[in-house]
């Protein structure tokens, strides 16, 4: 909060989040948990646990995440000063006691005169979110909100009071108002500007609009806020998961958004060609998909250019480095011939090197490496004092490409190279880097026991079925549900669930996606 005050050319609403564990998502934290949250196997931040294995699994990224994002949200509904002024009369009731969220509902009630309990026992106490459709009909617009889901068929019917916001695109300020029923009216918005509703994405919904609301903002883009243009990302993607919107909904908005080098918009898009890669491993269309990415991304990257400029912002410099990243990854030659170049004068003069560049740099040269580099990196690895500089050279072994290798990085988790807390998570590296998920479990079903030692109590339960969501066979599906049977505790029962859900759903989606993405790229091709 601090940090946004004070610097809010940061973005840290926005900014990106990679966690430490590879089988966690990354990306924007409210997008992290709204995607767990849409799914099957979700649950209320509020909730009874029973056990320990209940405990551990509960502190997830929908507890930590989404009680932030509530949080945010009802910020932005209620506004800033009012809901400062309810956490300051929280904190002085109960500064010398303890208690519960009840007494911080009330407090905040009591500040802004809006029933703020009611508001918040349908975002902790029940599973999900909503999505709210957007319908014109002249200058009157009609609201509904339903369930938002993804790969969760027959999910029971919930509703939501949801503090919303919205504006008139031109107006100065939003407007808010909380919609407390089934459907919602909005009245007098005018029939030729667009209407975005969930201003900055605050809330913790989701927006889909009928086709005359959804022309109308992608005509206003460059009058939106980065933060409005990120929003519209982050859902379309969702509603392509969802199978609620066709691909095109999705790459339509990403070649109508305004040129430039936002860092929060580049990184959403990197982050969805990035899976979208990854899940595409093995299928002739991702190749297509491939070059369709570089020509989007790789105009952003001749305007930032190699080397820092004296005047750029530190957002550019983040930006640079989450490029070369992408770009190496999708085969981008100049991008790779680049990284072998300066890692090369690295290895004769440190210096010439940028320190946030080192690690992409690093990640494609260990990527498309042959025995030699490989060695080189490994013995820059073993003879670095610097925890930060061997985690760089770790990360670069972990994501080559050769299945050999590969498999000699995976030997290195079962050493003291690394500590404990960083070995443990060298073989999902791997899993996810090398895009060898197979050669990653053979290998950890191989050495469980050695490896479950590395870990803490409440990663036991979700070591091995985690390794199982960089797959996306339904046979992988059913191989968990067999191991789990013999190998796993019952306390490891969600977990099993969760990587369960995901294999399906990958599954599903791939197939679809990769029928979409043929049929769109060779339309492109024939309109240009």
């Amino acid at each position: 909060k601090c940090t946004a005050h004070f610097n809010p050319q940061w973005e840290v609403w926005l900014e990106k989040n990679i966690p430490r564990d590879p089988t966690r998502r990354t990306g924007i934290s409210k997008e992290l948990e709204m995607e767990g949250d849409a799914r099957s196997t979700t649950h209320p931040i509020q909730q009874r646990i029973a056990n320990e294995a209940e405990a551990s699994s509960a502190f997830d990224d929908i507890t930590y995440r989404k009680g932030q994002a509530f949080l945010l949200m009802l910020e932005s509904f209620l506004g800033e000063d009012v809901f400062r002024d309810g956490i300051r009369r929280y904190v002085a009731a109960h500064k010398y006691s303890n208690s519960t969220t009840a007494d911080l509902w009330t407090a905040l009630s009591e500040a802004s005169g809006k029933p703020v309990g009611e508001i918040a026992a349908g975002w902790t106490e029940q599973p999900g979110f909503p999505v709210v459709k957007v319908n014109r009909d002249a200058e009157n617009v009609s609201l509904t909100q339903e369930r938002f889901t993804t790969h969760f068929p027959n999910a029971p019917a919930l509703q939501w009071k949801i503090p919303l916001t919205y504006r008139v695109v031109g107006d100065a300020k939003p407007q808010s108002r909380l919609m407390t029923d089934k459907i919602d009216k909005l009245q007098k918005i005018p029939i030729d500007r667009a209407l975005k509703v969930n201003a900055d994405g605050a809330g913790n919904y989701r927006v889909e609009y009928d086709e005359p609301s959804w022309k109308l903002l992608l005509d206003a883009l460059p009058k939106l806020s980065v933060a409005d243009r990120v929003n519209l990302l982050g859902d379309a993607w969702a509603f392509v998961q969802a199978n609620r919107a066709p691909l095109s909904t999705y790459f339509d908005l990403i070649e109508r958004l305004p040129a430039g080098v936002e860092l929060a918009e580049r990184e959403q898009i990197i982050n969805t060609f990035d899976y979208i890669s990854r899940l595409l491993v093995g299928n002739p269309t991702r190749e297509k998909f491939r070059s369709y990415a570089r020509s989007i991304l790789r105009p952003t990257f001749d305007q930032l250019g190699w080397e820092p400029k004296k005047d750029e912002t530190p957002r550019a410099a983040l930006l640079r480095a989450s490029l070369i990243d992408a770009l190496g990854d999708l085969d981008d030659q100049g991008i790779v011939a680049g990284c072998r170049e300066r890692f090369q004068k690295y290895i004769v003069d440190p210096a010439s090197v940028a320190p946030d560049l080192r690690p992409p740099i690093f990640r494609i040269v260990g990527r498309y490496t042959d025995d030699a580099t490989w060695n080189e990196l490994h013995e820059l690895g073993l003879k670095t004092t610097s925890t930060e500089e061997k985690q760089n050279y770790y990360d670069a072994l972990a994501a080559a490409r050769d299945p050999k290798l590969a498999a000699q990085t995976l030997q290195i988790s079962l050493t003291d190279e690394l500590p404990t807390s960083r070995a443990v998570f060298l073989v999902a590296k791997v899993a996810r880097d090398s895009e060898h998920p197979d050669l990653a479990w053979n290998f950890a079903k191989a050495n469980m026991k050695a490896l479950l030692a590395k870990t803490d109590a409440l990663g036991v339960n979700r070591y091995a079925p985690s390794l199982f969501t960089f797959f996306s066979d339904q046979s992988r599906a059913d191989e968990l549900k067999a191991y789990a049977k013999t190998n796993l505790p019952a306390t490891s029962g969600k977990e099993v669930a969760k990587a369960v859900d995901e294999v399906e759903f990958r599954a599903e989606f791939k197939r679809r996606l990769a029928n979409q993405l043929t049929a769109w790229i060779d339309n492109r091709r024939k309109r240009e």
